[in-house]
């Protein structure tokens, strides 16, 4: 597995209790890459990662299909695997998560 880049990330709603944040992948990235995040960096807590969605633009701005990638979370670090399929296309992923300690605490 290769390390895909992060291209630029969004908060929808700054300042609030639920984060929901965009992230997007440069369209270099290919099936099988993964993709590192600290929740911490954009203020989701360690604990509080509640869903993970993603896109993928199988043709640059025209075409968007869901995508099921993987991820796990340890000691507060998510990594997504981007699922088997496609290369070379434009990717968006999109973070739900708490604030606080979250529900599983």
């Amino acid at each position: 597995m290769t390390a895909t880049t992060l291209l630029e990330s969004f908060e929808v709603t700054p300042n609030s209790g639920l984060k929901k944040v965009l992230l997007t992948c440069p369209n270099t990235s290919d099936a099988g890459n993964t993709l590192t995040i600290t929740l911490t960096d954009y203020g989701i807590s360690a604990t509080g990662l509640l869903a993970v969605e993603s896109w993928v633009h199988t043709a640059d701005g025209s075409v968007i299909t869901t995508e099921l990638n993987t991820s796990a979370v340890t000691n507060g670090t998510l990594v997504i695997t981007i699922a088997a399929g496609s290369d070379n296309d434009f990717r968006v992923i999109q973070l739900t998560g708490r604030g606080d300690l979250g529900v599983f605490v």
